[in-house]
């Protein structure tokens, strides 16, 4: 259950860094496929196979939205970071961009 769990929260954490959060009901619909696949090659109950399929969608959804909140957060602190250390100056050379050379 242990590795199930991590994976889930890689798996949502990589699918949040390419896709939007409409990508979360099909994941979360090939997970419960594929959690039902596992359960049946086990021989486990069904309960089982319930819980499975909600350790992994949760797993899933949880990891997801770390990863956005990391990718919030780095870039608040990228864009707070680059708005403090500009200056006024432009990259062009002072005959280009009009600027007086001084």
């Amino acid at each position: 259950m242990i590795w199930l769990s991590a994976v889930s929260l890689v798996a949502g954490g990589v699918l949040a860094w390419h896709f939007k959060i409409i990508v979360l009901a099909p994941a979360t619909f090939v997970i419960a496929a594929i959690a039902i696949i596992a359960g049946q090659m086990q021989i486990t109950g069904i309960p089982s196979i319930i819980l499975i399929i909600g350790i992994a969608s949760a797993g899933a959804q949880i990891g997801y939205f770390l990863a956005m909140l990391f990718q919030h957060v780095m870039g608040a602190t990228m864009l707070r970071s680059s708005s403090l250390s500009s200056n006024k100056t432009t990259g062009r050379p002072p005959s280009i961009s009009g600027t007086p050379i001084s």
